[in-house]
């Protein structure tokens, strides 16, 4: 059988995937492998021949640009209203259909609440010890630690929820970090206080919240099937919520992901949850997505056998019908002020994405004045700015790749979390793991060519890897 979808003719795997049904399954996508295509041909499939309503079928994404595009490609195939939730409007259906009432705690509260309890005390022995200097409310090292303060309690909140797991975090710890742990709790425990004392919950508590009434009290809709993309980065909280749901109505899941695309751990994100699938919802099927239709094969050869150096990640082989003999091109710089429009010179493309580790990098070549709304004045050319990770999902005609230093605040960066966040985050088990992750999703969004501009003094160590590596399908110039 063959399913038309939004135009296209499902290929074979894309078939299969969306024709895969009555079972737990985990889709694995390459880069461009056309996993949008996939959901919307099976909910198409499981709607027109499986005679499923399409509001028995549970669609999640993790942001509102995905879920309305999304809900936008499923209306026009299917000609039916329908709603594709991200986990957090999920969370606050549910909330709402057990007629909770409840106000959104502002984002900055956790921040508010650490400034005000360390401006009300007067220093402990822990801030005697740890920033000597009496003006410490002002220390840049005492506000890099209030910043980790916030952060460990939001990756905590996101990761583990329970409060009583605190504790084992501490009995875990080393004698000189427990004083932190035991500071870090302690304001934990004032925050939560303050949003009960305001009736008020945060985007945590909201799935949290939906959980518990999920698991104590049921669920309204009883869904047959749930479907969820981007599954690569979703975080243990999110994955409670699913099984809730799932012991509650015994709903089949289909999760679509790329585990080289995962690049979110700094909030909270655990690729275990993709990797495990199958042991966590069995009995599963995995299923491959392996053509890419936007990345010629040079191109997805050399970016797959970069991220495979991992041997965590996940072994597959991409094929392409597009061929590029060069698909990569090194434009090495003398001088940072001219680099960039030297490069537009050179690439001379009218659709071009730069794409950077950082928001600000993009200054680092040219002047606040010469950037509008991230777009960049040059010809007639549609020339604009993003960074890698608000690129993800995206693609364009060419790529040029910026700031490639051998740096700290580079790609890779070599920005070391602060020491307490190891009990929170998991380290790396490969050199630059999720790094490498990220320098994957910036060289696959190209159709074309990716153009990487480099300081020939300082290149990063992706370059050198890639030189040494792949020198064959690169292209280098100086400029």
């Amino acid at each position: 059988m063959q399913l038309e979808v939004l135009g296209h003719t499902l290929d074979k795997e894309q078939t299969k995937a969306a024709m895969t049904t009555n079972t737990n399954s985990i889709i694995v996508a390459g880069a461009g492998s056309g996993k949008s295509l996939t959901m919307v041909g099976k909910i198409k499939y499981l709607v027109t021949v499986k005679n499923i309503k399409l509001e028995d079928i549970l669609c999640i994404t993790f942001t509102n640009d995905a879920a309305n595009s999304l809900e936008n490609k499923i209306k026009t195939e299917l000609n039916q209203p329908n709603k594709v939730y991200t986990f957090h409007k999920l969370a606050l259906e549910i909330i709402k259909s057990h007629h909770i009432s409840y106000h959104i705690a502002e984002a900055d509260l956790l921040d508010y609440l650490i400034e005000e309890i360390f401006s009300a005390l007067p220093p402990s022995f822990y801030f005697q010890k740890y920033f000597l200097t009496k003006n410490y409310l002002t220390n840049l090292n005492f506000k890099n630690y209030k910043k980790t303060i916030a952060r460990f309690i939001r990756l905590y909140i996101s990761t583990y929820y329970d409060q009583s797991y605190f504790n084992k975090l501490i009995n875990k710890a080393s004698k000189k970090d427990i004083p932190h742990l035991l500071i870090i709790k302690k304001i934990y425990e004032m925050y939560l206080l303050e949003k009960k004392s305001q009736n008020i919950i945060d985007f945590d508590d909201m799935i949290y919240l939906a959980t518990s009434l999920v698991k104590n009290k049921g669920i309204n809709h009883k869904y047959k099937y749930i479907i969820i993309d981007e599954y690569q980065d979703t975080s243990p909280v999110r994955e409670n919520l699913v099984k809730e749901i799932i012991h509650k109505t015994h709903a089949y899941l289909t999760v679509v992901g790329d585990d080289f695309q995962s690049i979110y751990r700094f909030s909270g994100c655990d690729l275990s949850s993709f990797l495990d699938f199958s042991q966590n919802f069995k009995p599963a099927q995995t299923l491959y997505l392996t053509n890419t239709y936007r990345n010629s094969q040079e191109l997805i050869n050399i970016a797959g056998s970069f991220i495979m150096a991992n041997p965590r990640q996940i072994k597959k082989t991409l094929t392409s019908s597009k061929n590029i003999k060069k698909p990569l091109t090194i434009l090495y710089y003398q001088n940072i002020h001219t680099a960039l429009f030297k490069a537009l010179e050179m690439i001379n493309e009218p659709n071009l994405m730069i794409l950077a580790r950082n928001n600000n990098d993009i200054y680092d070549y040219i002047s606040h004045q010469e950037v509008h709304n991230n777009s960049l004045k040059y010809k007639n050319y549609h020339i604009y700015f993003k960074t890698i990770h608000k690129s993800k999902g995206l693609e364009e005609d060419n790529i040029l790749i910026i700031n490639l230093t051998n740096e700290q605040n580079s790609l890779p960066s070599k920005i070391k979390d602060e020491h307490i966040l190891k009990y929170i985050i998991k380290k790396d088990i490969y050199p630059y793991e999720e790094e490498r992750r990220l320098f994957y999703v910036a060289l696959t969004r190209t159709k074309n060519k990716c153009y990487l501009l480099v300081a020939k003094k300082n290149p990063s160590i992706f370059i050198k890897e890639l030189i040494k590596k792949y020198k064959k399908y690169l292209d280098i110039y100086n400029l």
